[in-house]
């Protein structure tokens, strides 16, 4: 279970007592911990982003090779020169299936975590229509 310290808004992974300062740890759903400052809570947010970027991104690389070792497989069964071209697509949509999972991950946590409060969703959906329509 996560928890602050009173004092000085470190993250503990638990306990009783802060590994920084020796401050009492409070749990997040405490009330007391709710009145902390909004930077302690603006961490939380990059923290918990941060990992779950981490995960899609680790997700994209398992399914980029998986795609990518499938295809080759199946493109070695061709005949000729069409094996090697085929091998060659395979491995090229393996890594474009890894680098779209990757700027994905990578662009929701900008947008979720980083700018939490700050963008109206209706804009935000005009921002991406109009990035996607360039």
């Amino acid at each position: 279970m996560v928890k602050i310290c009173a004092s000085c808004h470190e993250i503990n992974p638990g306990g009783y007592r802060c590994s920084m300062c020796g401050g009492e740890l409070l749990m997040v759903s405490d009330d007391e911990a709710q009145a902390l400052p909004e930077e302690v809570w603006r961490q939380q947010r990059v923290d918990y982003g941060a990992r779950r970027g981490m995960i899609v991104r680790f997700l994209g690389i398992i399914l980029g090779a998986v795609t990518g070792v499938f295809l080759v497989r199946e493109a070695i069964v061709l005949d000729g020169p069409w094996n090697l071209v085929g091998a060659i697509a395979g491995i090229a949509v393996g890594l474009t299936v890894w680098r779209l999972i990757y700027l994905a991950a990578g662009r929701g946590v900008r947008i979720w975590v980083l700018r939490k409060g700050q963008l109206h969703k209706r804009k935000l959906a005009r921002a991406m229509l109009a990035s996607a329509k360039r």
